[in-house]
């Protein structure tokens, strides 16, 4: 409580009575509020004891972000000491001032007396954020009352201007000290100009606190830039970023911290074209790697993350809980984009500028995987080392990657898709459908010949930035126009109008189910077919294993088709399908009902496997297409969707129903789907909800 820290308002509540009362005991003098946190003289011990800070000052001083004063004039500043100098005025930063508040401290407490002390930075490019010469001008600290200046290098500073909390020793037996034999400092109205090494400066500046530059500095180095900082400080970076550097809070967070254990997030990253890269420009790849390098540790920093190991340009980490994990990812990808790249890497191919899809600088890849681990501390480098099937399948996650992409199983984003609106900036979700990661072979137990081999399988997705992500429901679909004659005609959408990150599909071993990139888009048009099961609510016992089976059923019979079908979604035993033609559909319905006999044997219940099925289709135009929020499947909008809804609603239980819109002078023929597929008219019926007649064909297999 005497070493210069922060206090709250409760903690000078609780003080202010004391205060008071130590003062009527040994009638010290009243604190005005012009005198700030401490007088200037020196404290008695008694007095120094109850010291607090004035609560208007810690606030004032708070707002502006720094505990910063204008420093003493050149007489004072640099004269050994100013005893005959008389009353010193101090200025205080206003809240109400237009001048931008510079870096320099103010804290209250340091030392025993509780005094005061002030520091001015001085930025020296030769060195480093602990070298850099701090002038400061202390009270209470130094016998007799005397003020010091503390020599350059005796104080780390950090970027928001609060020291690192050394003790006022060091600073009495600095030289140049100065002092005062007034106990009230103040100066003069007609103070002398600050010295020409002080430069105010906007300490909330990004730029100035990752690079510690005073406004209208040139760095002579040529290759300094917006991500490059001196060596040492490129040091401090590789735990923290420079604005939390010795910061007391940032002290206390990483007192608590620990390496992940249990249920851990494996992330395994790496830029595409390195070793190319490092062949055509070398000195600019160093200054790249020291950037990319930089914005990883700082990023990861930020959401709790531990390096276990780097490798060139990959860094393998872990993290406590995917939302960390996948924030981290997402932040980095927005900097890598938004770094300051040297031009030899913007003339390679993978590292240039392609505004269209928003690549720019580094490709880095994100393997990301969550789940049970072991961990161990390395004997040479006592880092904690983790192992385990998530270590695996994260790095195989992360071997499927193409450049500037983020993927992860679907297992870790349901862990983390309630969170995604709000605590991930709405990123952009795609499901990227199950492969084949790996196998392994183990002997078989009990001492007998042979393998048993085991395929790890799983479901991946895909994470785009919402600033860099492609728009796809801009890019596809059609788009109503106002036609010459006054009728409402469309168009098909400008893909090529759409800026944005696209990626071709994943290099895995093989591709199990359909992904978003398989659905149905070409020329605006889609087939959507519904497929309800009936009877399931009546024996709710078996209810979920009979879905269990259907589902794997109708999934199957999807995949048998050329193009296979797509499903959108599953809703209780509701499938919302896409297909690229009417036929296909049809074909996929009747196929349906035909061999549901073959997996009759593992319902169980009382269900009725010739009537378990309705299915109805229908064809034409959308009007948008693009990944679900959360799901990441292909999600369609237009009025194909109800209608097609509407039609399999009208089929009775078993059928496989066609439904064709009569407008535009369509008329009420029957559609040809082949010399095996007989169509006959149900009925025109008016649907609910729908403005148009549409006319309902029943679809079945014709006996040969």
């Amino acid at each position: 409580d005497r070493g210069g820290g922060i206090f709250d308002d409760s903690y000078m509540d609780t003080r202010s009575s004391r205060v008071s009362s130590a003062r009527q005991q040994q009638q010290l003098p009243e604190r005005g509020p012009e005198r700030g946190y401490s007088h200037s003289r020196r404290t008695s011990s008694a007095e120094s004891e109850f010291m607090a800070p004035d609560p208007y000052y810690r606030r004032l001083s708070d707002a502006g972000n720094s505990y910063g004063t204008a420093p003493l004039n050149n007489n004072s500043m640099y004269r050994g000491s100013s005893q005959d100098s008389g009353d010193v005025d101090v200025h205080r930063l206003s809240m109400r001032s237009e001048q931008p508040k510079r870096s320099s401290i103010d804290n209250s407490g340091c030392g025993p007396g509780g005094g005061r002390r002030r520091a001015s930075v001085e930025y020296d490019p030769r060195k480093s954020t602990a070298s850099q010469r701090v002038g400061h001008s202390s009270s209470g600290g130094h016998p007799g009352g005397h003020a010091a200046l503390v020599a350059p290098g005796n104080t780390i500073v950090n970027n928001n201007g609060r020291d690192s909390g050394q003790n006022s020793a060091s600073r009495a037996k600095s030289p140049g000290s100065l002092s005062s034999k007034s106990s009230n400092m103040k100066m003069s109205a007609s103070a002398k100009q600050n010295p020409d090494w002080f430069t105010e400066q906007n300490s909330d500046s990004t730029d100035q606190v990752q690079n510690q530059k005073p406004v209208g500095h040139k760095d002579k180095n040529p290759r300094s830039s917006r991500c490059y900082q001196d060596e040492d400080d490129k040091t401090m970076t590789t735990m923290m970023t420079k604005d939390q550097a010795l910061r007391p809070s940032a002290m206390i967070k990483a007192k608590d911290m620990s390496s992940p254990t249990g249920d851990v997030t494996i992330v395994f990253t790496d830029v595409r074209g390195s070793t190319s890269l490092w062949e055509s420009c070398p000195t600019d790849m160093k200054k790249a790697t020291d950037i990319h390098d930089i914005i990883m540790r700082q990023c990861y920093t930020n959401h709790s993350g531990y390096e276990i190991t780097t490798e060139g340009d990959s860094f393998n980490l872990a993290f406590q809980h995917p939302v960390d994990a996948l924030a981290f990812a997402l932040q980095s990808q927005l900097k890598l984009y938004k770094a300051d790249w040297p031009e030899g890497i913007l003339r390679h191919p993978d590292g240039k500028d392609e505004p269209a899809l928003k690549f720019r600088g580094f490709r880095v890849r994100f393997g990301i995987h969550h789940g049970p681990t072991t961990s161990r501390v390395h004997e040479m480098t006592g880092r904690t080392m983790y192992s385990g099937e998530a270590v695996k399948i994260a790095k195989a996650v992360e071997g499927m990657c193409h450049g500037g992409q983020i993927l992860t199983t679907m297992e870790t984003w349901k862990a983390v898709s309630g969170m995604a609106e709000r605590y991930l900036g709405r990123p952009q979700v795609l499901d990227c459908g199950e492969h084949l990661l790996f196998e392994s072979k183990n002997p078989n137990p009990g001492g007998s010949s042979g393998y048993t081999t085991t395929r790890y399988t799983r479901r991946i997705m895909q994470l785009v930035p919402s600033d860099l992500a492609f728009d796809f429901f801009e890019a596809r679909g059609r788009r109503d126009v106002l036609a010459e004659d006054g009728k409402m005609s469309y168009e098909i959408k400008d893909a090529s109008a759409v800026n944005g990150r696209l990626f071709p599909p994943l290099t895995s071993k093989r591709q199990l189910t359909t992904c978003f990139l398989n659905a149905p888009y070409a020329n605006g048009r889609v087939t959507i077919c519904f497929v309800y099961t009936m009877g399931l609510d009546d024996d709710p016992d078996n209810r979920a294993q009979n879905l269990g089976v259907l589902a794997k059923h109708v999934r199957k019979k999807m995949l048998v088709l050329n193009p296979p079908g797509y499903e959108c979604q599953e809703d209780n035993g509701c499938w919302m399908l896409a297909f690229d033609r009417m036929a296909h559909a049809v074909t996929f319905g009747l196929q349906l009902k035909a061999t549901l006999r073959g997996v009759s044997e593992e319902l169980v219940g009382t269900v009725d496997r010739d009537n378990m099925f309705k299915v109805g289709i229908l064809s034409g135009p959308f009007t948008s297409m693009g990944p679900h929020k959360t799901t990441g499947m292909a999600d369609y909008f237009g009025p194909i969707v109800n209608r097609a809804a509407r039609v399999a609603s009208n089929c009775e239980p078993g059928q496989v129903c066609v439904g064709i819109p009569l407008s535009n002078g369509v008329t009420a023929d029957p559609p040809d789907f082949g010399p095996t597929v007989n169509v006959s008219l149900q009925g025109i019926k008016k649907l609910k909800g729908i403005t148009i007649d549409v006319a309902i064909f029943a679809c079945s297999r014709r006996r040969v």
